[in-house]
């Protein structure tokens, strides 16, 4: 059984019809913080246990759920997005660090991302400190894993996906772009970014121009800025 900590996170789970077995609230938090969550958990018949001792990190309260329900497959996922206009996916190759791939959830809601690709192999899953980085996001954000980058890429380009890599020597500068109506964006892991055989399956690699003198940023930084930029871009 996993757990959402947090109060954010705890109304977020509440309001998007997550399946919570029960949330435990600490004595001490105060009424207003505790009297949404509460009233909520009543009306849909959720176990309440009060306790005396409070968790680290979980503001006095945490929701037991069962396992994070992946959506079942990439085809029933493009399917789903079909006949939206301005579709965008992102891809994580590879995503190690919890926090990353949560602070990624969440810039991915901001901009209206449709799902997010995983691989169901070295890689982080969804998990405590994922849900609680993301501070509820995940609960908007359909999440797909795979067991084949490469070959879910392929899929997505069937639907008419532009997909763009994001690497330090990428050969074109992301504000230079005209994103498309349907973009795919692949982010590579921490520490080796994207991997050769997935990078040869993207269209264009972008970099992002800095004037410091690191030559590159956490993915989660690097991430928000793309989606913003794409977001822009397909606005104006």
């Amino acid at each position: 059984m996993e757990k959402i900590i947090g109060i954010n996170p705890v109304k977020e789970a509440l309001k998007s019809g997550r399946d919570i077995e029960k949330i435990e609230i600490y004595k001490g938090i105060t009424k207003d913080k505790s009297e949404e969550i509460i009233e909520k958990a009543k009306i849909k018949g959720i176990e309440i246990k009060f306790i005396d001792k409070k968790g680290e990190n979980d503001q006095g309260v945490t929701a037991y759920i069962k396992d994070y329900n992946y959506t079942v497959s990439v085809e029933e996922f493009l399917e789903k997005i079909y006949n939206k206009k301005n579709v965008s996916i992102v891809i994580l190759d590879g995503i190690q660090d919890p926090r990353n791939f949560g602070a990624v959830i969440r810039s991915c809601e901001a901009f209206g991302i449709d799902g997010i690709i995983i691989p169901d192999r070295n890689s982080v899953k969804v998990n405590e400190t994922v849900v609680k980085t993301s501070t509820g996001a995940i609960e908007y954000v359909d999440i797909i894993e795979v067991n084949n980058i490469s070959n879910a890429i392929e899929k997505i380009k069937k639907y008419g996906f532009w997909v763009y890599g994001a690497e330090a020597d990428g050969t074109k500068n992301y504000y230079d772009e005209n994103y498309p109506e349907r973009v795919c964006l692949v982010l590579g892991s921490e520490g080796n970014g994207i991997r050769k055989k997935v990078k040869e399956h993207c269209d264009i690699m972008l970099n992002i121009p800095m004037m410091g003198k690191i030559n590159s940023l956490n993915v989660s930084v690097a991430g928000g800025i793309l989606l913003a930029e794409i977001s822009k871009n397909r606005r104006g």
